[in-house]
């Protein structure tokens, strides 16, 4: 009889960093500094978006996140437009390199709306 393993990845990381399982999402955080970056570098692509669905950009102040492993990372982002307004932005950054993508955006979201 043969036996196989399972074996599980986790990554744990103390202090700001919650625990990375592939595949899993972390909780929501208020958003780090790399996160940031990563959604300020599709800033006008995200924006772009929303003026064609006919939503004005007042303010784009990316707040809380959570992020998944997956062949890359996953983020999904709460971003204040301004006027109480708030949009869900899911971000794909493969780890090859390949460019980083904007794969949805959900309007009509308030603070208190979790990220799903």
């Amino acid at each position: 009889m043969s036996m196989v393993t399972f074996v599980c990845c986790v990554i744990a990381v103390s202090g700001a960093f919650a625990q990375l399982i592939p595949g899993g999402w972390t909780e929501t955080r208020p958003i780090d500094p790399y996160p940031m970056q990563v959604v300020l570098s599709l800033k006008s692509d995200i924006v772009s978006r929303l003026n064609s669905m006919y939503i004005t950009v007042n303010e784009f102040q990316p707040l809380l996140y959570r992020e998944r492993v997956a062949v890359g990372a996953v983020y999904q982002v709460k971003i204040r437009i301004g006027y109480g307004r708030y949009v869900h932005v899911t971000i794909y950054k493969h780890f090859s390199g390949t460019p980083t993508e904007v794969q949805d955006i959900q309007t009509r979201k308030t603070l208190a709306d979790p990220l799903i």
